[in-house]
């Protein structure tokens, strides 16, 4: 049993082991993201069409290389609509998580720095972002089960993280 306790981050209080279960977690969903693109697709099931308002291919622009060159189907149904989860998009998702892994385990067991405590915040904050500007802005996912867990993490540690920073936080 102390070998087990000693692997535990020292600072008192439930945070420290969130952010831990959270890194143990997200090690998880990382290795998954290599594996497969199933899970990945759940959480960004928007469904997109060729953008048909773009210009031709010209000496100038080539509509492969606009951001915009996909736009959300009007219908989920539409025999021609895919989603933009690719291989390579899955794997930037898992490197993505797997780095946040990194400092959240990291900010678990050094709480009390407070410039880990804020970088650990603004993990957070990059991921509520990310899945907020996905949900409301570019339409890569609808909001179902599989998007309440990132959105509710998320907010979750951005409520209590900052109400607890001076409990972790050691000031000289």
């Amino acid at each position: 049993m102390d070998v087990l306790k000693s692997l535990l981050p020292p600072a008192q209080g439930v945070l420290p082991y969130y952010m831990l279960v959270l890194s143990v977690v997200s090690i998880g969903n990382s290795l998954q993201a290599y594996a497969t693109l199933h899970f990945s697709r759940r959480v960004y099931n928007g469904r997109f069409v060729r953008n048909s308002q773009l210009p031709p291919a010209s000496a100038t622009f080539n509509p492969d290389d606009s951001v915009n060159k996909l736009v959300p189907a009007k219908s989920q149904t539409d025999p021609k609509a895919a989603d933009q989860l690719t291989p390579l998009a899955g794997r930037l998702f898992g490197t993505w998580t797997l780095i946040t892994c990194i400092v959240r385990c990291y900010a678990a067991y050094h709480l009390h720095l407070g410039p880990v405590y804020n970088i650990a915040i603004w993990t957070y904050v990059v991921a509520l972002g990310h899945f907020a500007t996905e949900l409301f802005v570019f339409k890569s996912m609808t909001f179902g089960l599989p998007q309440i867990f990132p959105f509710t993490l998320a907010s979750c540690a951005l409520i209590w993280m900052p109400m607890v920073r001076d409990h972790y936080v050691q000031f000289n």
